[in-house]
Parts: C-alpha cells; sequence; structure tokens
C-alpha cells in the first residue's frame, strides 16, 4: 500500500460572480486525506487480488475529490439558490457514485496488467501503450480545464505528468458518457521542463464537435500556473471559454489555489490548505 499524504485542515473562500446576481462568500473548515503517488499492482497476482489493491488505491482519492470542503461549499451555495435542504441526499448520492467510480477504477486498473496488454505493450508499443492508456492511466479523467476549483486527484496527475518529463500519453474513452479521445505530453528543454499540454476532442451526435486544451506551466518555488480553453462548434452556433488557475505549493505542505473564469458570468474561486 502506498503512505498517505498527512491529514490536513482546510479553511476555503469561495466567491461567484454573476452579471444577473450578487457576489456570495463563505468559509468552511474542514479535514481531509488523499492517496499520493503511481498505483503500482502485482501482475503475477490474482486478477481479484489486484482489482482489491487497485479499488483500495482509488476510493480513498475519489473520496477525498468528491468529498473536497470546495464541492461541500458549491453543494451549499446551489441549495441556498434553490432554497433546498436536501444536503444528506446530496452526500449520500456523492458517496454510491464514488464507491461505484471506485469499483470501475479498480476492474479497469487490474485489467491493465493481464498478461495480454503486458505483452502487447512488450511487443507491440505503439498499440500496447494505446491500449493500456485507453483501459488504465484513470486519474486523466479528473481533469477538467474548465473548472477553476481545486481537485486533489487533477493536481496528483499533473504531478505524475510531470515526473514521465517528455513522454506521450493518448488513448480514447468510448464508454465516458460524453466520449473523446486524448493526447498528453510534457515538453522539455535539455532537462528542464517548460510546460505540461493535454488535449481532448470530443464528437458528439455528429454535429458537435468540442476540443478541450488544458496546459500547466511549473514556475519557482512550487508555483505553477494552469490555462484551460474550450472551443464548440455545433447547431447552436460557437462557443468559447477560458479559465486561468494558480497555484503555490509551501514547503510547510500548505497550499494556495485561485481561479478565475472568463465567460458571461465570471467566476473566481480562492482557497487555501494549511498543515495540520
Amino acid at each position: 500500500m502506498r503512505p498517505n499524504l498527512r491529514s490536513l485542515i482546510v479553511l476555503t473562500a469561495l466567491a461567484r460572480t454573476a452579471v444577473d446576481s450578487r457576489a456570495t462568500e463563505q468559509d468552511i473548515l474542514i479535514e481531509h486525506t488523499l492517496s499520493a503517488g503511481p498505483l503500482e499492482t502485482p501482475a503475477g497476482d490474482a486478477f481479484l487480488d489486484r482489482f482489491k489493491l487497485a479499488f483500495n488505491h482509488r476510493v480513498e482519492d475519489v473520496f477525498a475529490d468528491r468529498f473536497h470542503p470546495f464541492n461541500i461549499m458549491n453543494w451549499n451555495l446551489e441549495l441556498a439558490r434553490t432554497d433546498s435542504n436536501h444536503l444528506r441526499d446530496r452526500t449520500a448520492s456523492t458517496a454510491r457514485n464514488a464507491i461505484s467510480k471506485s469499483m470501475v477504477y479498480g476492474v479497469r486498473e487490474a485489467t491493465v496488467d493481464l498478461p495480454l496488454l503486458r505483452w502487447l505493450e512488450e511487443r507491440q508499443g505503439l498499440i500496447g501503450d494505446f491500449l493500456i492508456n485507453s483501459v488504465g492511466n484513470v486519474g486523466e479523467e479528473a481533469v477538467s480545464p474548465l473548472d477553476v476549483s481545486y481537485r486533489p486527484v487533477e493536481r496528483s496527475w499533473w504531478d505524475r505528468l510531470s515526473e514521465r518529463g517528455g513522454e506521450l500519453h493518448y488513448g480514447i474513452r468510448p464508454f465516458n458518457p460524453n466520449p473523446y479521445a486524448f493526447l498528453s505530453l510534457g515538453i522539455k528543454e535539455g532537462d528542464d521542463l517548460l510546460f505540461l499540454g493535454h488535449l481532448r476532442y470530443h464528437y458528439r451526435a455528429f454535429a458537435e464537435h468540442l476540443v478541450e486544451l488544458a496546459l500547466s506551466v511549473p514556475l519557482a518555488h512550487g508555483l505553477a500556473v494552469d490555462l484551460g480553453a474550450s472551443y464548440q462548434v455545433g447547431p447552436k452556433g460557437a462557443e468559447e471559454r477560458l479559465t486561468v488557475k494558480f497555484f503555490k505549493q509551501f514547503k510547510s505542505g500548505g497550499i494556495l489555489h485561485v481561479g478565475m473564469e472568463v465567460r458571461e458570468r465570471p467566476a473566481c474561486f480562492a482557497g487555501i490548505a494549511l498543515p495540520w
């Protein structure tokens, strides 16, 4: 099992502004944990054993991501706008979805280590990489270029991509609710990593085309700047969106995050996590 990151006390401040509504601000204090590091399942073990290991690995991350204080804050804002009091129902449905998603991820990551896929990876590099990235690499699905909030699993995926340097990753998600093809890589100059890029292409109902681009630029002193953009063309015309996110990791383990989106209803999200 991988070691867990130490628990954090998270202090968040959320501010969203809209043309037709005034800004809303709240604070929340909550403790959470997040697993770290890539999953390494023993290829020689039985499928069920690999599934259990993969499930235990993913369920921690999925729950930490779904029940992150930023998400809870969004729920409270949504319930306040709709005059609803069903936070318990929202929590229960999110927990059920997190369990089912963790099970699916566990099956996929256990499948990646099947002898056939490993044989293809060793003998047929391009085909093997394509299949393994399409079935596994589940952290890629957490990347949300247009979400201004902080998502632990997404940040962890960027960190792992950074560790792999200039490697190219590509695949498809045919069984995703919104199927897409993806391509991710790091651009280096010598030993220095310049930026990380992630591209998705959605093809919907033979009429709509959506391209999403995410860039992460690592800077000095634990800083990173993420840019997200999308361009969609369909029967209703063209639509463009742009987001900018700033991330700072402190030596003490603290995290600072600021995200902004430019659109008809501008949004701004700020949060800080301090070590306990």
